[in-house]
């Protein structure tokens, strides 16, 4: 079995959230034998900092599975992108980053969506590291992440277990 999660904030875009979800549940029915023999779901969370439904910018309302809390170990944590000006979000972020740095310390894989890169870097994730981020946001970004290695021209970056993809399609 593959955990992967989803945080859930207010300016969440939905698309990021629900397209890797539906991608993921794809390939695990398609996977659903492995080469040994055992079935491989995957197992998709949505995670909030309470189980309080949250409504995004959309209108669209997500319930959250469960609270940062009480995430179980996990293979991927997804962080959907940011709607519109990233830093009300980074801002509203500032007591759960530290859920970022232990998932990272643990391993877990970390996939930010277009301008959720900004939390990774708020949390001190891609300090010399390789990142991307939405093109519209590459100035700002830059200025105010001097010490991350921002890749204008890649969609999707890599780092050991950190990922930027530059726009919900690369996710």
């Amino acid at each position: 079995m593959h955990t992967a999660a989803a945080i859930v904030y207010p300016q969440a875009l939905a698309t990021s959230i629900t397209l890797p979800m539906e991608i993921l549940q794809a390939a695990s029915q398609m996977a659903s034998v492995d080469a040994r023999g055992a079935a491989s779901p995957v197992r998709f969370l949505l995670a909030g900092r309470d189980l309080q439904p949250v409504t995004l910018g959309s209108g669209i309302t997500l319930q959250p599975e469960l609270a940062f809390a009480d995430l179980p170990p996990l293979d991927l944590l997804l962080l959907p992108a940011i709607w519109r000006n990233p830093l009300p979000a980074v801002n509203g972020a500032r007591d759960w980053r530290g859920l970022l740095r232990e998932q990272a310390t643990r391993g877990t894989r970390i996939c930010s969506v277009g301008t959720a890169s900004y939390l990774l870097a708020e949390a001190g994730l891609l300090d010399g590291r390789p990142a991307t981020t939405h093109w519209h946001y590459f100035e700002q970004f830059s200025q105010r992440y001097p010490a991350v290695d921002l890749k204008t021209r890649h969609l999707i970056t890599q780092s050991d277990n950190i990922y930027c993809v530059g726009s919900v399609n690369s996710i």
